[in-house]
């Protein structure tokens, strides 16, 4: 996971959602590495630039279906040089993949929004 320098404005809200739902880690089971969020499988969208040397990921976003209704986005993070602060080709990757996270929920059954946990006052109706 990447860490930001900015993440401090979060932090309250990183907080709870550790305290509510535990601690992300990465497992390597037979199909792959995958992310678990406490007991909770959770699901993972990684972002790759194949421009970039290296097979490093630039970007990862961990969600969770909380409730029928909901998903919950537990952790965004991107490599600092592809943050929107910065001017580059890439910029607002954590953006993107917060689309990425709705276009998903858009086709599950049910969804009818979408909770950025670390700001729970930020809600994406679908």
């Amino acid at each position: 996971m990447f860490f930001n320098p900015r993440q401090h404005k979060v932090r309250e809200g990183i907080l709870d959602s550790l305290a509510e739902f535990g601690h992300p880690r990465l497992e390597e089971t037979a199909a792959g590495l995958t992310v678990r969020v406490g007991d909770h499988q959770a699901q993972t969208l990684f972002a790759y630039d194949r421009d970039r040397p290296g097979n490093d990921p630039v970007g990862v976003v961990v969600f969770l279906r909380t409730s029928p209704a909901e998903i919950a986005i537990m952790h965004v993070a991107v490599d600092q040089s592809y943050a929107l602060q910065r001017q580059k080709p890439g910029a607002g990757l954590g953006v993107t993949l917060v689309e990425k996270v709705k276009e998903i929920a858009s086709r599950i059954v049910g969804i009818q929004r979408i909770v950025f946990f670390y700001r729970q006052e930020v809600v994406i109706r679908l």
